[in-house]
C-alpha cells in the first residue's frame, strides 16, 4: 500500500510543482484549451496536486484526498484530453493519455477504498 500510495502521490505532487515552476505556462495553456478561468483553473490545479497528493503521499486525511483527486483528473481529463474532437495523431495521443488518465482514476478509487495501510499517518 505504501508503494502504491507513493507511486500516486508523486505523479500529482510532481505536476503541481511544475506548475508553480512554470506558472506562466500552464494559465497559457488552460487559455488556449479555452477553460473558462484559466487562472482560477491553474489555482485549483496546483491546489489539487499539491495538496491533495501531498496528503496522499503523507497518508493523511487519504480517502477524501483521493476522492479530491479523482475528480480533479476526471475535469483535467475531460478538458485537456477530448479525442474525440480530434483528428490523426493527435487523437490518438489524446485517447492514450485519456483512458491512462481513467486508470490513475481506478487506482485512486482502490486506494479511497482500501484506505492508506499501514504506513500512514491516519494510522497513527
Amino acid at each position: 500500500m505504501l508503494a502504491g500510495r507513493l507511486a500516486l502521490a508523486l505523479l500529482y505532487v510532481q505536476a503541481g510543482w511544475s506548475k508553480v515552476v512554470h506558472w506562466p505556462g500552464i494559465v497559457h495553456l488552460l487559455t488556449h484549451l479555452d477553460a473558462p478561468a484559466p487562472t482560477l483553473g491553474a489555482v485549483i490545479a496546483v491546489v489539487c496536486e499539491l495538496g491533495a497528493g501531498g496528503l496522499v503521499m503523507l497518508g493523511l486525511r487519504t480517502r477524501p484526498a483521493a476522492i479530491v483527486l479523482i475528480l480533479f483528473t476526471i475535469a483535467a481529463n475531460w478538458l485537456a484530453h477530448r479525442f474525440w474532437l480530434m483528428q490523426g495523431q493527435a487523437a490518438a495521443a489524446a485517447e492514450i493519455q485519456f483512458f491512462l488518465d481513467l486508470a490513475i482514476c481506478g487506482g485512486l478509487l482502490l486506494l479511497a477504498s482500501a484506505g492508506p495501510g499501514r504506513f500512514s499517518l491516519d494510522r497513527r
